[in-house]
């Protein structure tokens, strides 16, 4: 290596551009052309800006960085070589199994690492969300606790994905003045020249959201530099800096081909750009001591601000009701909530008492954030709004997001909110346009992000607005995604222990689906009480040796309810199967108790589709449902067309008994 290079950042960049070449080579698998053309900034940006405790990937008042593009994993991996949390040897483990560097950034797998990224756009709406609880808990617990940036990087491909746009445009409308993103423009993407699909002026658009745009050479550090820090001059906008790079920057042949995007570089290759960094060709994985002790040389500096943002912190929860509040936002302590109890006699809506419980939660919780995607009448929700306020560029105290109609930026958002830290979180919309969330949704589940979903609106009961808004086979859609509760409560009880059920949870989201009729509120003295249902499963009304057994969710507990008084001539057992998941988490001879054993006619019913009840009715039961789309009229007239009357269901369960008889 040319010696000559020792005194500055590029003898630094040439051994990680190698560095980066020989962990995408070595794994056969990944992408080598982004990771050289950012490399320049993020380099930069860990060396000399970004605010970290050596010691503790997970300080509270950290820097973020998110980087949206995950495919360039490659090179976060080796900053957090040169940081200290991962080792060359993890790097020759790249996208092996079980290994701490994934094929795409995974957070809780990779130290260092604070969100899952990889489906392009949903990084950069996580990084507005982390800003956005930045904002919050600064103006919570005042700047000497809360005082970070965020900083992000997208790609060509990122701003082509709609999620961004949007998240772009909150992050503006919010004026995120500690947002700061870095859009790698190397112009190629895995199909060839970005020009094949777009031609959108990007500093104009972002420019038009209201941010602070600047233009670099995304080669030139100098120019690096100097973007950044007039970024974290600007206190009214979040930043952009357009970096116009070059894939694969620095290869002897093969720079600025799209051919680099996806797939690692021949060996030839590697090995003359290696000569012409002036690093040693015949050498992999190399990083010589002098270079990692020259990046460090900050830590001392870093440790004694953690030492002082400890001590204050130590001071400021000498004060009881400072150090309540942060024991809920920081700690395991859940703020006591007395949830109220409705008497039977009444008809309720689900979705109403939705908008009780969480302004109760808003009460006692400071950090209880949310809002609904233009549907706060709808969803409930407007209580709260006026409660918390608006969060708005004037006033970062609010804790109502207006989202507006943007149901998968607002799923990402609140997905960065949570991966901060310190916040709980919801979101609304109706239960139909989860489809366009599902993304976020499922990223969610993946990172184990307890945001809680309401989704009102959760059958074709919502009537008249026909089948574009009838939410058939969502439910079952869901239940099908791993590591998330889907609950659909019976009645108004149910409804509230689910909803602060769900807001306690720390590392599972939920979705909770409500009612827009209203339901009648069962008669608990009658049968089991509400509590029960949060063992996910349970036995509303038994019968010691049931012929029938009825599965019901949400509304159609009511009506499995008034089935069984219909039929005299069999004794019938009603389960309410609120939430499978939760179920399922049961001791095993509860779930036997509940579900009975095969000799039993089982029925599902539910208005969505038939699909997947065969896991509890069994082959030879009667699942009970919607497998069509639906239709537009009132709720009522829909519920005797598609046989959801208590004398149909009776009816169609007589008719399935007699055709197994005649059948033996």
């Amino acid at each position: 290596m040319d010696t000559s290079l020792k005194d500055s950042d590029q003898f630094a960049i040439n051994t990680l551009k190698g560095l980066i070449m020989d962990t995408v080579r070595n794994a056969n698998s990944g992408h080598t052309g982004g990771p050289l053309s950012s490399l320049n900034f993020v380099y930069i940006l860990y060396k000399e800006f970004l605010k970290f405790d050596p010691n503790d990937p997970e300080w509270i008042d950290r820097d973020r960085f998110i980087m949206s593009c995950g495919h360039e994993s490659a090179l976060i991996y080796s900053m957090l070589v040169m940081v200290g949390w991962l080792e060359i040897e993890d790097l020759k483990n790249f996208r092996q199994l079980h290994s701490k560097t994934p094929g795409h950034p995974e957070k809780g797998i990779t130290p260092g690492v604070e969100a899952t990224t990889g489906p392009l756009g949903q990084g950069v709406g996580n990084a507005v969300g982390i800003a956005v609880a930045e904002a919050i808990l600064r103006e919570t617990y005042g700047e000497r606790h809360i005082n970070h940036y965020t900083y992000f990087l997208h790609s060509d491909g990122d701003i082509q994905e709609p999620v961004a746009i949007g998240s772009i445009a909150m992050a503006g409308h919010w004026g995120l003045s500690k947002l700061i993103g870095y859009y790698d423009a190397n112009k190629i993407q895995i199909s060839g020249d970005v020009s094949r699909s777009d031609s959108t002026d990007y500093v104009k658009l972002y420019e038009s959201h209201g941010w602070h745009v600047q233009e670099v050479d995304g080669n030139n550090r100098d120019e690096i530099r100097a973007a950044i820090r007039r970024a974290q001059m600007e206190i009214s906008k979040p930043s952009i800096i357009i970096g116009h790079g070059v894939i694969a920057s620095g290869c002897f042949s093969m720079e600025g081909l799209s051919d680099t995007h996806g797939a690692p570089l021949p060996e030839e290759e590697i090995y003359k750009t290696k000569k012409k960094l002036g690093l040693n060709p015949n050498k992999q994985f190399n990083l010589p001591n002098e270079i990692i002790d020259e990046f460090r040389k900050g830590f001392n500096y870093f440790e004694r601000e953690v030492e002082s943002w400890n001590n204050a912190l130590k001071k400021a929860q000498q004060n009881s009701e400072f150090l309540r509040k942060w024991n809920i936002s920081f700690g395991s302590e859940l703020p006591k909530i007395d949830i109220p109890f409705y008497e039977s006699g009444q008809k309720i809506a689900t979705r109403k008492i939705w908008g009780q419980i969480i302004e109760l939660i808003a009460a006692a919780h400071p950090t209880f954030v949310g809002g609904s995607a233009d549907l706060e009448p709808s969803n409930v929700t407007e209580g709260f709004a006026k409660y918390v306020g608006d969060f708005l560029n004037s006033n970062q105290k609010g804790r109502n997001f207006a989202f507006g109609v943007r149901e998968f930026p607002m799923g990402v958002v609140l997905n960065g909110i949570m991966l901060h830290g310190g916040l709980k979180s919801f979101g609304a919309t109706f239960f139909v346009f989860s489809d366009y969330e599902r993304p976020a949704l499922r990223l969610r589940a993946l990172q184990n992000l307890a945001v809680v979903s309401e989704y009102t609106h959760d059958s074709f009961w919502v009537g008249e607005d026909g089948p574009t808004h009838q939410p058939v086979e969502h439910a079952m859609s869901l239940r099908c995604m791993p590591n998330i509760n889907v609950m659909r409560p019976a009645d108004a009880n149910e409804a509230a222990i689910l909803i602060k059920y769900a807001f306690e949870q720390n590392n599972i989201p939920s979705v909770v689906l409500l009612s827009r009729q209203s339901i009648p509120i069962i008669d608990r003295d009658i049968y089991s009480p509400a509590s029960s249902v949060l063992k996910g499963g349970y036995v509303i009304a038994d019968e010691k040796n049931p012929d029938i057994i009825i599965f019901a969710t949400g509304s159609e507990v009511n009506l499995a309810l008034e089935v069984k008084k219909i039929i005299n001539e069999k004794t019938v057992k009603i389960v309410n199967l609120a939430c499978w998941e939760i179920f399922e988490k049961q001791p095993e001879d509860y779930k036997i108790k509940v579900l009975g054993d095969d000799s039993v006619f089982k029925v599902s019913l539910e208005a969505g589709v038939t699909f997947g009840w065969e896991k509890y009715t069994g082959r030879n039961g009667l699942n009970i449902g919607i497998n069509t789309f639906g239709d537009s009229a009132p709720g009522k007239e829909l519920a005797k067309y598609y046989g959801f009357t208590p004398e149909k269901v009776a009816d169609n369960i007589k008719k399935a008994i007699r055709k197994i008889k005649n059948q033996s």
